[in-house]
């Protein structure tokens, strides 16, 4: 489709300030909000620029390619999964060594899973959860030192297994399936919104973090923090405002952290800043970068790609440095 400009949703371009309107880079095809996850930003060697997903109800993962003057979407893989329920599907993509990994509920029995999708496109799986309820079971994925980086929420059998609340695991690609992951941080109630930064941190946003103890009115509160830090969990910052529903997080290319929020259908920006836990362990928020509700990436030359709901519907929206 020919690019578009965002109707009735204003933007304020990362880094510099200047105001600046994103654009509709594609339709997406579904029509139920929250369906695209998993966005990633992917660079050729010869320069092509494009931008995959996975869409959680129909198991697909799709590529687009941003600078092609009549966008369409290619579909890469089809999974078949379990997508009843209010999170269950399709949940997460992450590349490690050319090698690309998913995680998704199995139908029928709702076990939550991360595998390799093979060559032949059959799926190899490294490590199960277990099963699953119907919402706040996570599947978010990203990648550090040649481990995957995995998003667990509370609802899962892992969970009930170790009563330790949801967590963020390093799993090992290389492992059998029975292998013990690495756990990183614990408590979470659903921990969707994380990333791990180009310097080492994880940052995470848990969603609907539990009851207040200092306020019994409340039911819930949304916190980020740093998941690698030794109890920074008893430590995270309420988010500002209530309601967000934080729904993906990306590092910018100003080095300041970005979180989508699913409710808001905003991507905002966070400083970093130093804690009493140490150098760069807290965010402090900054501004409105432009409409974001399920996913973001960010290409090297600060391109930001976001998923967000337009009034047409859901869309790939870019905003160009």
């Amino acid at each position: 489709m020919v690019a578009a400009t965002v109707v009735g949703l204003a933007a304020t371009a990362c880094g510099g300030g200047d105001s600046s309107e994103p654009e509709v880079l594609f339709d997406l095809p579904n029509e139920s909000p929250g369906a695209t996850v998993g966005l990633a930003a992917i660079e050729s060697t010869e320069g092509t620029r494009t931008i995959e997903w996975v869409d959680r109800l129909d198991g697909t993962v799709q590529r687009l390619d941003i600078d092609s003057p009549d966008p369409s979407a290619e579909t890469l893989h089809t999974l078949d999964v379990g997508a009843d329920g209010e999170q269950r599907g399709l949940l997460g993509q992450v590349m490690v060594d050319d090698r690309r990994f998913v995680s998704w509920t199995q139908p029928d029995t709702f076990e939550l899973v991360v595998g390799e999708i093979l060559p032949d496109g059959d799926q190899q799986i490294v490590w199960s959860a277990g099963e699953t309820g119907g919402g706040a079971i996570g599947g978010v994925l990203d990648e550090r030192d040649g481990r995957i980086v995995f998003g667990l929420g509370r609802n899962t059998a892992w969970d009930r297994d170790t009563a330790v609340g949801g967590a963020i695991l390093l799993i090992d690609p290389t492992v059998s399936p029975d292998q013990q992951p690495e756990v990183l941080s614990t408590g979470y109630t659903n921990p969707w919104a994380f990333t791990a930064t180009t310097g080492g941190g994880i940052w995470v946003a848990d969603n609907a973090a539990g009851p207040d103890p200092d306020d019994n009115t409340r039911e819930d509160v949304e916190r980020i923090g740093r998941a690698d830090v030794e109890d920074d969990r008893h430590e995270m910052a309420e988010i500002t405002g209530r309601g967000r529903a934080p729904a993906a997080m990306v590092e910018l290319a100003d080095g300041r952290i970005g979180i989508c929020g699913f409710l808001d259908n905003e991507l905002r920006s966070y400083d970093v800043v130093d804690t009493e836990l140490g150098p760069a362990t807290g965010l402090e928020q900054a501004e409105i970068v432009m409409p974001c509700n399920t996913g973001a990436a960010v290409f090297d030359d600060g391109t930001i790609v976001t998923v967000a709901q337009t009034d047409d519907g859901e869309s790939l929206v870019i905003l160009r440095p």
